[in-house]
């Protein structure tokens, strides 16, 4: 009996141990993962193009689970706060978990709706959208809550994907196929009123896919002056 019992503890043992390490492989594939996604999304870039630094308040508009919000909330630590807006709670819900994890404490998360993204007016660096501007019905409205969000002189940063097929397609048969091309979003953001600062339409290109085409990056900003309808 004694020996049963005393196999039994160990197989318990074994596979406690073996439990744990395969949770440290899969982490360890995770950030793998994720370093290499910082390179091909050209991460920095994003960041420098934000104007990242200590203090700033950045906002990630469609954060999802916070790729780049937790980033961002890195860059503009200690004293500085990145808020993840988003309209699924499950996504919040994992980049709260995973905020906490990582002991990363200026991140503010706001469960946003389509028509608005619930900024908080007039209190921030900069704004980013990135790969979820497509997917904007109410795109007018949800512009004007960034131009609120803005400081005078904030800067949007928007990046999307486009296959080089569509770049002539209506807007509809874009989006309808998660892309959208950058001239299209450059008419837009005038409209709302904000200043195109640079366009780089190669920013990146896919890699890895059969689709020809890339990642665009558009920088605009509030005016400083007071907007004139």
């Amino acid at each position: 009996m004694g020996l049963r019992i005393s196999l039994n503890s160990g197989a318990r043992g074994l596979a406690v141990v073996a439990a744990a390490l395969l949770l440290l492989a899969e982490s360890a594939l995770a950030q793998q993962d994720e370093r290499e996604r910082e390179k091909i999304e050209r991460v920095p870039g994003i960041l420098t193009a934000l104007g990242v630094r200590d203090g700033a308040h950045i906002a990630d508009v469609g954060s999802s689970d916070g790729f780049y919000t937790l980033r961002i909330a890195k860059a503009v630590a200690p004293s500085g706060k990145a808020y993840a807006i988003d309209i699924e709670q499950k996504s919040l819900d994992k980049l709260r978990e995973r905020a906490h994890k990582e002991a990363i404490t200026n991140v503010e998360i706001i469960l946003s709706e389509p028509v608005d993204p619930k900024l908080p007016p007039g209190a921030l660096d900069a704004v980013l959208i990135r790969n979820a501007y497509h997917e904007m019905v109410a795109y007018r409205e949800v512009l004007k809550g960034v131009m609120s969000g803005l400081k005078p002189g904030g800067l949007l940063v928007v990046s999307e994907g486009i296959s080089d097929s569509l770049l002539d397609k209506p807007r509809e048969q874009q989006v309808k196929e998660h892309y959208i091309a950058p001239g299209i979003v450059e008419a837009e953001l005038r409209e709302a009123g904000f200043e195109i600062v640079d366009r780089d339409d190669a920013f990146t290109r896919f890699t890895g896919r059969t689709i020809v085409g890339g990642y665009w990056m558009i920088r605009a900003r509030r005016p400083l002056a007071p907007i004139e309808r």
